[in-house]
C-alpha cells in the first residue's frame, strides 16, 4: 500500500512539473529578452558604435545582447588559472578611446576578469580579456552559473574607424 501511494505522489508531481513547463513555454519569450538588430550601412565605425562577435565590422547599432544591467567589474591582477574569455560585445565611447566591454562569465570568486590585452594593429584592435579564480577563495562549490559582466577599458590610442577584434574569439598563429 505505502509503494503504491508513494507511486501516485510521484505520479502527481511528474505531471504537475509537466503542466507547468507546457505553460511555461506557451507564453512565449519574455518582454525583456534582446531583438537582434539589423546592421546599418557598411560604412566607417563612428565612435558610440556597438560590435558584436556575430557583427565584428561594428555597424550594428543595436541595443546589444543580454539582459538587464551587467554587473560592473575591474580587473584583479593575481587570479589563479588565468585563461582568455570571449567577450559579446564592445562598443566605442564618444570619446573613440573609452572601450565598454559585455561578456558572459561565472559567479565569483570561481570566474574573476584577471586583465585585459590590447594590442594595436594598422586596421584593427585586437582585446582579450582574461580571468580565472580568486586563490585567496580557496575550496569553494562553483555553481555553474551566467552572470552577464561589463568592464570599461581606456585604449592608448584612439580606435580611428579600425575593427575591434575579440582576441579569444581569434584561432592562435
Amino acid at each position: 500500500m505505502r509503494t503504491s501511494l508513494r507511486a501516485a505522489i510521484a505520479l502527481a508531481i511528474a505531471i504537475g512539473a509537466l503542466l507547468v513547463a507546457t505553460v511555461a513555454s506557451a507564453t512565449g519569450p519574455s518582454p525583456d529578452m534582446p531583438v537582434a538588430s539589423t546592421p546599418s550601412s557598411p560604412s566607417a565605425k563612428p565612435p558610440g558604435t556597438t560590435c558584436t562577435i556575430q557583427n565584428p565590422d561594428c555597424n550594428d547599432r543595436g541595443a546589444g545582447g543580454g539582459q538587464g544591467t551587467p554587473q560592473i567589474v575591474e580587473p584583479r591582477p593575481g587570479m589563479a588559472d588565468v585563461r582568455p574569455t570571449a567577450f559579446d560585445i564592445a562598443t566605442i565611447g564618444a570619446d573613440d578611446r573609452t572601450l565598454t566591454i559585455v561578456f558572459w562569465s561565472g559567479v565569483e570568486p570561481c570566474a574573476v576578469l584577471d586583465h585585459v590585452d590590447v594590442s594595436y594593429g594598422a586596421s584593427d584592435v585586437t582585446v582579450t580579456l582574461y580571468q580565472g579564480s580568486d586563490p585567496s577563495a580557496g575550496q569553494v562549490a562553483c555553481p555553474e552559473i551566467a552572470v552577464q559582466k561589463q568592464t570599461t577599458v581606456l585604449l592608448d590610442e584612439p580606435l580611428a574607424g579600425r575593427t575591434i577584434v575579440d582576441g579569444a574569439a581569434t584561432p592562435s598563429p
